[in-house]
């Protein structure tokens, strides 16, 4: 006598376990030896194991489902991190203290700048932050030559041209008309 056993997803290991022949060991009848006798077992506790074996699948059943649970999370904050992977780029309009981000956003700072506030991602879009440097023009034409005694602690600032070491100095309208009349007065001094 065969139990018979639907075969059930996430049971088959319980079901092949249930096909598995079951003996008994009786007396034989005249009482001088014992007979192996095959269908005959104990089916309570096949029953008992059964209960045994469904609540430790259903257990199972609930890790899987945590498990794929938190996959699906992970694979969700995964995404967000390669949305965030990259770069924002900030830019300053003109002299004032307002920012433009590369994601659209525009910020305010009332002194310096996102870096020197302590910003190191965009709050807008989670991604770096990186600040775009704007090169200040370098004007090579801004060197001056030395005084005519020949210190070269010189500068021009306030419409005046002048020597820091010595009283010498040219006033103008302007710093670069200073400028232009010191270096035009005070030739370069050749290097030997």
């Amino acid at each position: 006598m065969m139990r018979n056993i639907q075969t059930r997803e996430g049971f088959e290991f319980w079901d092949k376990i249930c096909k598995v022949q079951s003996y008994a060991f009786l007396l034989s009848p005249d009482g001088r030896r014992v007979v192996k006798t095959p269908d005959v077992g104990d089916w309570i506790d096949k029953h008992d194991a059964q209960v045994i074996v469904d609540h430790a699948q259903e257990e199972i059943n609930v890790m899987k489902a945590e498990r794929d649970a938190l996959q699906q999370r992970l694979n969700a904050a995964d995404q967000l991190n390669d949305d965030r992977t990259g770069t924002c780029e900030w830019n300053r309009e003109d002299d004032s203290g307002i920012w433009n981000s590369g994601c659209g956003e525009t910020w305010s700072f009332h002194e310096d700048g996102p870096e020197e506030n302590g910003m190191h991602f965009c709050h807008s879009c989670g991604k770096h932050l990186v600040v775009e440097v704007v090169e200040q023009e370098q004007d090579d034409d801004w060197h001056m030559n030395p005084c005519k005694q020949g210190h070269r602690d010189v500068g021009a600032s306030g419409g005046v041209a002048a020597c820091n070491q010595c009283d010498e100095k040219i006033e103008a309208a302007t710093t670069q008309e200073a400028f232009e009349r010191w270096n035009e007065t005070h030739p370069a001094i050749e290097s030997a």
